[in-house]
């Protein structure tokens, strides 16, 4: 009988070497194509900065602007802690223009248990209203208002302009909830949040209303989509890493005191350790964004939408044409006679990163596109022709993938890098090379 010899595993360091070669691969790539996916953006290389750094692996539990004060019994962030409270916190709220903000949830999703635990009532007999797939809403929302023990009730309507208004007062007025949560993830048209408010306490005045802008965060502090807090939300959320070019994170912002109290309390049961590191780099990247975030949201939405046109005009099917394909910085495509997994492979051979669905609105399946990354790193309306012209060509196959590689990488390369960021003055790039350069040493030790 044939012995068999089980091969030796490998040692660690056989293993860290193998890792570090696939981290240098990805980092290669990334930097010679182009990523069109509307939930994923580019961190300035300064804003990684704090999570190299030794802060990254403390907790910071602190809410105190004055690193003197507190009892500090984790007292290792003690000298970052600025970063956050003098950071972060001030400009989120400037840009937001909300005087309440909390950067503790970890992610989109975290802040949406947290503000469903906060807000839904009491668990068992609450009820949340929040929007269906087909409005745009979030796969996992009632799913997670459930398993928090909350009853579920779908807001009314169909389509990407907004539930019906009169249905949900009708709504409202039958089942009181204390919450209306709406998620347009899916969001080529975003809804109008006034006069849903509006609607939901003509019948029920004690229900609040929150508002998910993941998608739109940086639309929203930019300008270019409006507040809903100006529209009436009594409070918003979002993931800190789409439209807005920061670390993956969430925040909650309102301009209620009594809110901002009771996503406090809840807090402590949803997290611990908020991953200081990730809310030092979230105070680098407001401060990168702060100056030019205006145009930097328009250039993201006029990409969309000079894209949309140039796709369409290729013979894509775009959703959308009746405003222009898009009021956010994301578009909803079909490819006539190519299936959209086949199409998303042939694109990424290609150099373009995209991102196929089959739970869109309306269409269901498709791809579904997204350019703020795009005018983060620094491509502008006049570069979506070039980059039209390669979508085209990969997923027809009319022109080798090799070759269109190499066409992508050159688009990326001709355009100034992150554009809408700071030009550092001497010091502040010193500092940043010794933070970098201290990491270097204590890897080499």
């Amino acid at each position: 009988m044939k012995m068999i010899t089980a091969e030796p595993a490998p040692t660690g360091s056989a293993l860290l070497s193998q890792a570090m070669a696939v981290l240098r691969a990805g980092q290669d790539r990334a930097e010679t194509t182009i990523t069109l996916i509307p939930a994923e953006n580019s961190l300035w290389p300064p804003v990684r900065l704090p999570m190299l750094a030794d802060l990254a692996g403390r907790y910071m539990f602190e809410n105190d602007p004055d690193p003197q004060a507190g009892d500090w019994n984790f007292p290792a962030a003690r000298a970052s802690a600025w970063l956050e409270t003098g950071l972060a916190v001030p400009l989120l709220r400037r840009l937001a223009d909300a005087p309440f903000v909390n950067v503790r949830p970890l992610s989109g999703l975290h802040a949406m248990q947290m503000v469903v635990a906060a807000l839904g009532g009491i668990p068992g007999s609450g009820t949340v209203a929040c929007l269906s797939a087909d409005q745009g809403g979030h796969y996992a929302t009632a799913g997670i208002v459930t398993r928090l023990g909350h009853r579920v009730v779908q807001l009314p309507g169909t389509g990407q302009h907004g539930p019906d208004l009169e249905q949900v007062a009708d709504l409202c007025a039958e089942h009181r909830p204390a919450l209306v949560y709406l998620d347009q993830c899916h969001a080529l048209n975003p809804f109008d949040t006034a006069p849903i408010a509006a609607a939901v306490r003509s019948s029920s005045p004690a229900t609040k209303v929150h508002v998910d802008i993941s998608h739109t965060l940086g639309l929203v502090l930019g300008g270019a989509v409006a507040n809903p807090l100006d529209g009436g939300a009594d409070s918003i959320s979002a993931s800190t890493h789409k439209s807005f070019p920061g670390p993956q994170k969430g925040v909650i912002a309102t301009r209620d005191a009594d809110l901002h109290q009771r996503f406090a309390l809840v807090q402590p049961q949803f997290v611990s350790n908020h991953h200081f590191g990730a809310v030092a780099a979230l105070g680098l990247a407001l401060a990168a964004f702060a100056d030019q975030a205006g145009s930097y949201a328009q250039t993201a939405v006029t990409n969309a939408q000079t894209l949309g046109k140039h796709l369409a005009h290729a013979g894509w099917d775009m959703h959308g044409a009746e405003y222009g394909y898009t009021r956010t910085h994301q578009l909803w495509a079909e490819v006539p006679g190519v299936a959209r997994q086949i199409a998303a492979g042939r694109l990424y051979d290609a150099g373009v990163n995209v991102n196929w669905l089959t739970d869109l609105p309306v269409t269901r399946m498709g791809l579904r596109l997204g350019l703020a990354e795009a005018a983060w790193i620094g491509l502008r309306p006049a570069d979506m022709a070039d980059l039209s012209a390669i979508m085209a060509a990969a997923v027809t196959g009319e022109r080798p993938a090799g070759e269109l590689a190499h066409a992508t990488a050159a688009l990326r390369r001709r355009v100034p890098a992150y554009p809408f960021t700071p030009v550092l003055d001497p010091r502040t790039a010193g500092d940043a090379a010794a933070v970098l350069g201290s990491v270097t040493a204590e890897f080499a030790r």
